[in-house]
C-alpha cells in the first residue's frame, strides 16, 4: 500500500505539470523567464517538449510502478520510481537553459546527465554481482530467487550434473552478463538456449534439465555451497 501511494506521489504531479505547463505559466529558473521568452517561437516549442517528457515520464512511473507491484516485480520498483522522472526534470532544465539562452547552466546540466546515463548501469549491475546465488531448496521445490528468478519442481527435474562444464556462449538473448556474473536467457554456439545462474568462474557448477526441454547451470560464489547444492538436489532427486 505505502509503494502505490508513493507511485501516486511521483507520477501524478508530473502528469498534471505536463497538462498544465504553458507560456502562460510563471517559470523560475534561478530568475523569472520572461513571458516573451516562453511566448516565442522556440519557447512555445521547448514548453511543448517539457510537456510531453513530463507526461510520459509520469505515465510510465505509473504503469510501471503498477505493475510492480502486480508481479511482485521488488527489484525493478526502485528504478521505476527513479529513472523516468529524474529524465525528465533532468530534460526539462535543459529545455529552460535553452530558452534562457544559458550556456554554462545547459553546459553543467549536461555534463550531470552524462554522469547519471554512465553511473546508472552500474548502479543496477554491480550490487547484483557482489551478492552470492539465493538459490533454494524447499518443499521438493527448486526456488531460484533474484534476477530472472524460476521455480522448478523436483519432479520435473530428468538430469541432474555436478562439475559440469558450461558449453561455448555465442550471444546473450535476454540476460546480464558482467565478468564472471552471468545471469538469464543464453544461446550457445550450437544454437541451443540455455539458462545461466552463475555468480563465479572458480566454483563447481550444476547442470539441470528439465522435462520441458531447459538446460539450467547454477553455481555459488562459495566452492562448499556449489558442491552441497548438487548433492542436495541429487538426493532429493533420487528419492
Amino acid at each position: 500500500m505505502i509503494e502505490f501511494i508513493v507511485i501516486l506521489l511521483i507520477s501524478l504531479p508530473l502528469i498534471i505539470v505536463g497538462c498544465t505547463i504553458s507560456p502562460d505559466t510563471p517559470i523560475n529558473f534561478g530568475t523569472r523567464i520572461p513571458q516573451s521568452e516562453l511566448k516565442s517561437e522556440e519557447g512555445i516549442r521547448r514548453l511543448k517538449r517539457i510537456k510531453i517528457a513530463l507526461m510520459l515520464a509520469g505515465g510510465i512511473t505509473l504503469a510501471g510502478g503498477i505493475s510492480c507491484i502486480i508481479f511482485d516485480w521488488e527489484e525493478l520498483l526502485f528504478w521505476i520510481m527513479l529513472i523516468p522522472v529524474t529524465i525528465a526534470v533532468i530534460y526539462m532544465l535543459l529545455q529552460l537553459c535553452m530558452i534562457q539562452k544559458n550556456k554554462k547552466a545547459y553546459t553543467i546540466i549536461t555534463l550531470v546527465f552524462i554522469g547519471f546515463l554512465i553511473i546508472l548501469p552500474l548502479s543496477i549491475i554491480l550490487p547484483k554481482t557482489e551478492n552470492d546465488n539465493d538459490t533454494i531448496i524447499k518443499n521438493d521445490t527448486l526456488f531460484i530467487k533474484g534476477a530472472y528468478a524460476k521455480e522448478i519442481p523436483i519432479s520435473s527435474i530428468i538430469y541432474i550434473k555436478g562439475n559440469a562444464i558450461v558449453p561455448p556462449i555465442e550471444m546473450r538473448t535476454n540476460g546480464i552478463s558482467f565478468g564472471a556474473y552471468n545471469v538469464g536467457h543464453f544461446r550457445t554456439n550450437d544454437q541451443k538456449d540455455i539458462l545461466l545462474y552463475l555468480y563465479s568462474d572458480e566454483t563447481n557448477v550444476t547442470h539441470i534439465k528439465t522435462r520441458d526441454n531447459e538446460e539450467i547451470y547454477i553455481n555459488f560464489k562459495d566452492s562448499a555451497r556449489s558442491v552441497d547444492f548438487t548433492k542436495e538436489l541429487k538426493e532429493l532427486y533420487l528419492h
